[in-house]
């Protein structure tokens, strides 16, 4: 019963890893970086939540990411090889 429920966390971290990549590459693009990520703040529920998150870490993106995917069982450095 675990396998199916692990598959399919893995298969979200999946998708959110590509959406993730896709807006990185987004704010890189971007003539002003500050700009496009103030913009997808007010524009994406979704985004402000994530930068919230990062806050409530001191602000530390890697510490969030480090922090939240040990509390839910995953590993950090796998999450992070599909953000490359």
């Amino acid at each position: 019963m675990a396998a199916p429920m692990l598959q399919l966390a893995r298969n979200q971290m999946i998708q959110t890893a590509a959406k993730i990549k896709q807006t990185m590459q987004t704010i890189r693009m971007a003539a002003n970086p500050q700009a496009a990520m103030n913009t997808l703040m007010m524009n994406n529920p979704n985004m402000k939540q994530v930068m919230e998150i990062v806050n409530r870490y001191g602000g530390d993106p890697m510490r969030a990411l480090n922090e939240m995917a040990r509390e839910n069982g995953l590993d950090p450095d796998e999450i992070l090889g599909m953000l490359k």
